[in-house]
């Protein structure tokens, strides 16, 4: 329900405010390829942020699975720059890769000590 009302306001803000209106309008200039992509990461985060609920719901301490939830979207952001940049062409280059996956596998045996 709170995320069809944040919806419902977001929607009101961009109807009512013609700031927000103009930025609406001003999209038809981006190219289609550019939309896509934006839409897709954004509908991933979404459907991430419904599943996240789930998570926190089912495991006993919350702390775990917000540190969890951090890995993951490092992960996933690390892949979508990566495959974005090497395959489409678009963003800037990732640099130190193997640093951000030396960082990842850290973060993932701290939490798999801290769940044994």
């Amino acid at each position: 329900m709170s995320r069809l009302a944040n919806g419902m306001t977001c929607m009101a803000l961009f109807l009512g405010v013609p700031s927000l209106r103009c930025h609406v309008l001003a999209l038809h200039k981006i190219g289609f390829r550019c939309f896509v992509v934006a839409l897709l990461g954004e509908c991933l985060s979404m459907c991430g942020v419904c599943l996240v609920t789930f998570s926190y719901a089912s495991f006993y301490e919350p702390s775990v699975v917000n540190a969890v939830e951090g890995g993951l979207q490092q992960l996933f952001n690390l892949l979508f720059a990566v495959l974005l940049h090497r395959f489409l062409g678009y963003g800037r280059g990732v640099e130190q890769v193997a640093v951000k996956c030396v960082s990842l596998v850290f973060v993932s045996a701290g939490l798999t000590l801290s769940t044994v």
